[in-house]
């Protein structure tokens, strides 16, 4: 990753940890690990919505992060 990745990633990290994103994300990670379900279990999941997501955007079903 380049610098400039770096910079990118740390940028969206701080609006998502200013909007409480982070917040709401590790919430629904609690509750998923209070169900039972393993770390990679929740990292696919999330692996998942990640990839629906983009593909919604990409067929402009949900507008792109600004």
């Amino acid at each position: 990753m380049t610098n400039n990745d770096l910079r990118v990633h740390d940028s969206v990290r701080s609006r998502l940890a200013a909007g409480n994103c982070v917040a709401s994300i590790v919430d629904c990670i609690r509750k998923m690990r209070a169900e039972g379900l393993a770390a990679n279990e929740i990292a696919g999941l999330f692996r998942h919505a990640a990839d629906k997501l983009d593909a919604a955007t990409k067929d402009n079903e949900v507008e792109p992060a600004a």
